[in-house]
């Protein structure tokens, strides 16, 4: 008999042969990410919790008898004028069982007037959250009561820059890459060996580029050895002979004295021999 796959509306999955129940899959404990969605409301909510737990602990505080009733009752009006999240009164069950029930419907009534909740920078202002207690609880929704918007920006801008470039630097070195400070503390622009030697830099690299390129031969006297089987081309014969001072003169050509002079005429002939 095949076997038929059977889909409830909580999740659950049976596997009936029949009327059988073959094998069963629970439901979900929870629901898929797909389904969840995003709510800033919810999340402002959630951050201005972080600040009460910061501050306080698990609660406000009771201020009866204090001078801090404005500032504990400012988290209430924070709450009541981000529209789409928890109710108060069920809100304050939690977090200020201490309020009177009275304040409550008044600063609630708050809500009912607003579609949007306040921005950033208003609810910061109103619980004094400073740009230190933002950056150290890693607020979104608020902002900072000593720092403006555009000064924020500029600051993640920069705080992101330094980011990118630590990242970068940090393949650099896992590459083998020397460091920029490293390799300037070792150039020679910033050694200068020409002073040690009281000369300019232009002779110095002069010198340099002359030892680099000389060629080294060896051999016995003013004559390089050559090697076997190779005869010497006609400029490298003119050489040796410059140096033992038989050639004399400019260029790679010998002097016309030392050249073999052609006849002309017949008064140059002396029995058919040059005379």
């Amino acid at each position: 008999m095949k076997h038929v796959l059977k889909t409830n509306r909580d999740g659950s999955e049976q596997i009936l042969i029949g009327k059988v129940i073959w094998k069963e899959k629970p439901a979900r404990k929870r629901d898929r990410r797909i389904e969840w969605q995003f709510s800033l409301e919810t999340l402002r909510l959630r951050e201005i919790e972080a600040v009460i737990r910061s501050r306080h602990g698990n609660g406000i505080p009771d201020p009866a008898g204090t001078d801090d009733v404005d500032s504990c009752h400012a988290y209430l009006r924070a709450v009541a004028m981000t529209p789409g999240a928890q109710d108060l009164v069920s809100w304050a069950k939690v977090w200020a069982p201490w309020a009177n029930p009275t304040d409550l419907d008044e600063i609630g009534g708050q809500r009912e007037r607003r579609k949007r909740m306040i921005g950033a920078d208003a609810v910061a202002k109103l619980l004094f959250v400073t740009m230190d207690e933002r950056t150290a609880l890693g607020l979104k929704t608020i902002g900072a009561c000593d720092r403006s918007t555009e000064d924020r920006k500029k600051l993640a801008r920069d705080t992101k820059r330094a980011r990118d470039r630590a990242a970068k630097e940090k393949a650099r070195r896992e590459e083998g890459r020397v460091a920029r400070a490293s390799y300037e503390a070792e150039s020679i622009s910033r050694l200068k060996p020409w002073l040690a030697e009281g000369i300019s830099r232009r002779t110095w690299e002069r010198r340099r580029d002359a030892s680099l390129s000389r060629v080294e031969e060896e051999g016995k006297g003013d004559t390089p050895a050559s090697k076997p089987d190779m005869p010497l081309s006609v400029q490298h014969t003119i050489g040796q002979s410059r140096v033992a001072g038989l050639v004399v003169g400019l260029g790679d050509h010998p002097p016309a004295e030392l050249q073999e002079a052609a006849p002309h005429g017949s008064c140059d002939m002396s029995g058919g021999q040059a005379a």
